[in-house]
């Protein structure tokens, strides 16, 4: 895996940007290697160090924008029902001004302030709790 390096200042940046922010923010290379993370990602364990395609199941990553973003230079959002965060997330993927290949990722969980049908409805008597067949 390719080694990569930001500039102490774009460092600064981030985690003086992002570090209060109360979910987990990445600050990604476009090869998807992780190379920040701000404290509500290290309270989670994010690693650096790492591609963020390594995290998780290979199909948690399947609507990722990181492409889209970085090819358009503008930020990607998309909001919905995730079953293994069983959550309602607001993701983004926003492009680092003036750089091709750096952009943030992060993803709120909104849960409790969703429509109610963004939310699956549980079914009881089969003791599931993400599915809509309730």
């Amino acid at each position: 895996m390719a080694v990569h390096e930001i500039s102490a200042e774009t460092r600064s940046n981030f985690h003086l940007f992002c570090d209060n922010f109360p979910f987990p923010v990445m600050l990604v290379h476009k090869d998807r290697t992780i190379l920040a993370v701000n404290k509500a990602g290290e309270a989670v364990g994010y690693p650096t160090g790492i591609r963020c395609v390594e995290m998780g199941e290979k199909e948690h990553h399947k609507g990722c924008q990181a492409n889209q973003a970085l090819a358009e230079q503008t930020a990607k959002r998309v909001v919905g029902w995730f079953d293994f965060a069983g959550a309602v997330l607001d993701s983004y993927w926003i492009p680092l001004a003036g750089s091709s290949d750096l952009y943030l990722h992060f993803a709120a969980d909104i849960t409790e302030w969703a429509k109610a049908e963004m939310v699956p409805k549980t079914c009881a008597a089969a003791g599931c709790s993400t599915c809509n067949c309730g």
